[in-house]
Order: structure tokens, then sequence, then C-alpha cells
């Protein structure tokens, strides 16, 4: 066999080798690792939601609203009117990172008759919505949106009383349903409560 075959094939052969073990690459994993979990109230979850007024509880491990009657001989809100309650409950920041949250009215019958509202920011009120407002909140496209209250901004370690605003105006009735908070890391997501 002359010389540059000989190197020709045993180069070819190298590269090949190469190719097959030399690339880093691994068919499988197996590992076990640990994951530990603590379900708890919503008082100190990382997204903590607490009671601060007597229309909210924290019933088992959730908190609860009820506007309906009360000790005091209050049977509920006024017809035809837009009933405003401060510091309901608060939202505290439990967790690691700064968080956006957004309230998803749409559990809520007429969910456009219903809007929520840090104390603060309802305080500071000028005739616009403030982009970190819960009340109410405009869409993407510039238009009102009916269904969440968003764009809250609540950094680690802070809180943040929030208020509801209840519509009745032409409806005679006006029953309840569910909120849901849904919160994301200022970076990305991070979980929803």
């Amino acid at each position: 066999m002359d010389r540059r075959k000989f190197m020709l094939g045993l180069g070819s052969l190298a590269a090949g080798g190469a190719a097959a073990i030399g690339t880093g690459a691994f068919a499988s994993v197996e590992a076990t690792r640990t994951v530990t979990v603590d379900v708890v109230g919503d008082q100190s979850a990382y997204l903590g939601l607490n009671e601060d007024s007597p229309y909210a509880a924290n019933v088992g491990k959730q908190l609860q609203l009820n506007f309906g009657p009360n000790n005091n001989g209050g049977q509920g809100v006024n017809a035809d009117a837009v009933t405003t309650f401060d510091g309901v409950f608060r939202m505290t920041n439990n967790g690691p990172n700064d968080l956006d949250i957004t309230i998803d009215k749409s559990g809520l019958a007429y969910p456009n008759r219903w809007h929520f509202v840090p104390k603060e920011v309802y305080e500071e009120y000028s005739g616009t919505y403030p982009e970190d407002s819960f009340y109410p909140s405009w869409d993407d496209f510039g238009g009102y949106d009916t269904t969440n209250a968003s764009g809250g901004g609540l950094d680690s370690g802070n809180s943040t009383l929030v208020g509801v605003a209840i519509d009745t105006r032409d409806k005679a009735s006006l029953p309840g349903g569910e909120i849901r908070f849904a919160v994301t890391d200022v970076d990305g997501p991070y979980g929803s409560g």
C-alpha cells in the first residue's frame, strides 16, 4: 500500500472516530433531585393576601371578600351608585423578585362593574389612570379593559392596600364570583396565586 493512500485512510478513520465519539453528545441522563413545596395560606404565601378591613377575611387558607350583611345593620352596597372601599385587603410581595400583578375579574358577574386599586394610587388619582394602577386598566390597543385590572408593580418585600369600587348603576343586583391574581416576574414568568 502506498504511503499517500495509507495516510488518507488513516485521516478519514480518525475524523470518523472523532465524530462518533468526541462530539460531547450523550444519549440519556437519569438523575434524582429533591423538590420541596410548602402549601400555606394566603397570609404567608409568596404573594401574601391579608385581610385589612371588615370586608375581607382569611378563611381557612384563602382570602375572601364579603360586601353583604354585617353586624352593624348594613345589608350591602347602595343601589344605583358607585361605592368605593379603601384598603379592603393587603397584597405583600414575600418573594425574591419584583412582580407585575394582574387581577383577573372575568370570574365575577358583570366584571366591568368591579374595580380594584391600591389605596396610594387612588388617593393620587388625577383624572388619568397611572400605568401602575389596578383601577381599571387599558389594554395594549388603547381600549378600555373591563375584564382585568392590571399593570400593578410590587417590589420584593413591599406591600400595598387594595381598595374595591363596586358600580351598581342600572343594576338591581350584582352577584359576586371569583377574582384571580396573575403574577409575573418583571423579567418573565414567576407564578400565579
